[in-house]
């Protein structure tokens, strides 16, 4: 596309310009209108799987104090390793605590932790890949450097040791998986700004004088977020399993929080007795897991500009 002339024939770049050279990139990788975009999604039946199991746990954290037949937390003597029955749908624990009522509060802890972790992550990584993309040069190589320093640990083991700094506690598993993730994102949003900073309307925003900031934030990010939004729902499930991971091995959340990992915990001991306890959980973790990365593979197929 040319810029518009000026009267007197000089070449001039009005702001509705860069604007719409801007957008154009947007629907050149898109390719389709939203709603020709949903109708797709929708399309897939790994997409509709996913969604309906992911709706169902949110549902399920959202409306878990009306779900829940039981208090999460309060013993019952008297039902005490209680097999699944018509009472207690998931069976009862050690201290007669209603299994199916911790999964239904459980939910809440996983969904919560999944959600604040990544979105933390996804901004820490998507600010700093963006600098890195768009600075290049001494910027570029310091990020890059920590950044592959952080990438060479497990995930799993570096969210280990910042709790063993921060201490446990459900905020505390939110920092550390924030902390251990957010290197991927910056890799995918550094390779996006590489190919977009010499993009005619990047350099023409530049030519214009408009801040750094402002083509950054307003004109570049736009165009490299649906590689960091298929990444962010596939990091989802990632972000839970870490969760009860860590809970499970009593770095997480503590008893008597119904997190699914500390659930699972406290039923390793009675698999022979009372296997219920471990295995309602487990189901619930793969099930959740199993949503997200049906949703998250079905927006990569369509989001794939070569699909």
């Amino acid at each position: 596309m040319i810029a518009p002339q000026s009267r007197n024939g000089g070449v001039y770049i009005e702001n509705e310009w860069i604007e719409q050279q801007a957008l154009e990139v947007r629907e050149e990788k898109a390719r389709k209108p939203f709603a020709d975009f949903v109708a797709k999604l929708f399309k897939h039946k790994g997409a509709v799987f996913g969604a309906v199991i992911i709706l169902l746990f949110v549902c399920t954290a959202v409306f878990a104090s009306w779900l829940a037949p039981y208090e999460y937390d309060k013993p019952d003597i008297s039902a005490v390793l209680q097999p699944p029955s018509a009472e207690h749908l998931f069976g009862t624990d050690e201290f007669g605590r209603d299994i199916f009522s911790r999964i239904v509060y459980g939910a809440r802890i996983s969904l919560r932790v999944a959600f604040v972790a990544v979105g933390i992550s996804l901004v820490i990584g998507t600010v700093l890949g963006a600098l890195a993309g768009y600075y290049g040069g001494v910027v570029d190589y310091i990020i890059t450097s920590i950044t592959d320093i952080a990438w060479s640990f497990p995930t799993t083991l570096l969210a280990i040791a910042f709790i063993a700094a921060l201490g446990t506690g459900v905020e505390n598993v939110i920092i550390a998986i924030a902390l251990a993730s957010w290197a991927g994102y910056c890799r995918v949003v550094r390779g996006q700004f590489l190919s977009l900073r010499e993009r005619e309307f990047v350099q023409a925003a530049r030519i214009l004088g408009m801040s750094d900031a402002r083509i950054i934030f307003r004109h570049m990010l736009p165009n490299a977020l649906a590689p960091v939004i298929v990444m962010a729902t596939l990091e989802l499930p990632k972000a839970i399993v870490i969760e009860a991971s860590l809970s499970f091995l009593g770095l997480g959340a503590q008893p008597p929080e119904p997190s699914w990992g500390v659930i699972l915990d406290s039923g390793k001991g009675l698999l022979d007795q009372a296997p219920w306890i471990s295995f309602f959980p487990g189901l619930m973790i793969m099930l959740v897991v199993l949503g997200f990365n049906l949703f998250g593979d079905a927006l990569r197929d369509v989001l794939d500009p070569n699909s």
